[in-house]
């Protein structure tokens, strides 16, 4: 019996990861596992469970800054129960619904400047 090979996890640099967090939270009903702040409160690394997967948030890395997000494919997919009903959270909480691609029933940017594909829900109106 060998040792598991280790899940890649999505690790995100922001600005401003308190805000970001609190999206996760109240959008994909993420469960915070660990975090870790330097003195002066920036967030060292966060982890998130976010329905069965792991997410880390970050705001400070030696020798670079967090960059805003760039124009590209949707980076992180989701297939939640309700879609919808995340779609409608991420929109309410500052998500800019996107076109979508054709692999993605819904596209929106979260505040942090993040892409994300929502599938399984319909077209939104």
């Amino acid at each position: 019996m060998g040792i598991p090979t280790p899940r890649p996890v999505p690790y995100l640099m922001v600005r401003d990861a308190a805000p970001v967090i609190a999206f996760y939270t109240d959008v994909f009903e993420a469960v915070p596992i660990e975090r870790e702040c330097l003195l002066d409160g920036r967030v060292l690394h966060a982890e998130l469970a976010v329905g069965g997967h792991r997410l880390t948030v970050s705001e400070w890395c030696e020798g670079s800054r967090a960059v805003d997000a760039v124009d590209g494919p949707a980076v992180l997919t989701v297939t939640p129960d309700d879609p919808q009903s995340l779609i409608e959270r991420a929109l309410a909480a500052g998500a800019q619904l996107e076109a979508a691609d054709g692999a993605a029933d819904a596209v929106f940017r979260d505040p942090a400047g993040q892409r994300w594909s929502v599938t399984g829900a319909g077209r939104p109106e």
